[in-house]
């Protein structure tokens, strides 16, 4: 595999320029900006899907922080500590505030619904988030990184949102989470970019092969999270699973430093 050269920093304008490359070639009707304004959930049907959405958005944080949590101290890296209590004091909160919405629109304290939907990331992903620095890293890109496109298509073509969350999202939930995404950037390219060009094909080759088995891990929870945050938001992933395949390919071969052409045929969201 050929290295290139002269990287662009990983930022939100990247990420940005990212999708519309993606969705110039996989999705070309996409609007490339929200066309409607949301309303929030007011029909009992419409509120109970958007309930379990939010459900579903607390555990994800929550099954973050729980990760984190374990593997803290487990991995002697200073640098990687530090980030990581950021990062769980971020996903904790917000996590705490997703349950503190869907209590206020459902009426009830979603947190045993919560904590059962944080035991079924477990069940899916295994011991992979925790098996070793390899499976952690794994776990971040696919927790934090790949999931990115499926958020700017939510962002483009939702329909229905809370005000409230979309405040908090807005304020906090998004500048925080770019954070995120730097942090894993930095702490894998600290690791990567030191290693001699023997070694870094090595890594190359285990961090491809620990991302592929959370791939196959991951994909029958990526198809049901996708139907349900349709049945929530109205979203349009018509085209969701062929931008998030290619979406992936970007964040290997940056994270990899290769060309995209040059990566090995990958696991599909759809196999």
């Amino acid at each position: 595999m050929t290295t290139t050269l002269n990287r662009s920093i990983w930022n939100t304008e990247l990420e940005l320029e990212l999708f519309q490359k993606i969705t110039q070639k996989y999705a070309p009707n996409l609007p490339k900006q929200r066309l409607h304004e949301t309303k929030p959930p007011t029909t009992p049907e419409e509120i109970e899907k958007f309930y379990h959405y939010r459900v579903a958005g607390a555990a994800h944080d929550l099954f973050i922080v729980q990760v984190c949590a374990k593997v803290i101290g487990e991995i002697p890296d200073p640098e990687l500590q530090l980030f990581l209590s950021q990062q769980i004091g971020d996903d904790g909160a917000h996590a705490a505030n997703t349950r503190r919405r869907a209590q206020a629109i459902y009426g009830q304290d979603p947190i045993a619904d919560i904590q059962k939907q944080v035991e079924k990331h477990w069940e899916y992903m295994g011991d992979l988030p925790v098996r070793n620095w390899q499976g952690f890293l794994a776990f971040e890109l696919h927790y934090e990184m790949h999931i990115v496109a499926s958020l700017f298509i939510n962002g483009i073509t939702s329909k229905i949102s809370d005000p409230q969350s979309a405040e908090f999202s807005k304020t906090r939930i998004k500048p925080e989470e770019a954070r995120h995404r730097l942090g894993v950037v930095n702490w894998w390219q600290n690791k990567y970019e030191q290693a001699s060009p023997a070694k870094k094909a090595n890594l190359a080759a285990q961090v491809l092969e620990i991302d592929e088995e959370a791939q196959q891990r991951r994909n029958p929870y990526l198809k049901q999270h996708w139907q349900l945050t349709q049945a929530a938001l109205g979203t349009d992933i018509t085209d969701l699973p062929k931008i998030y395949d290619a979406w992936r390919r970007e964040v290997l071969a940056y994270f990899l430093d290769i060309p995209v052409n040059q990566l090995p045929p990958l696991v599909s969201v759809n196999d």
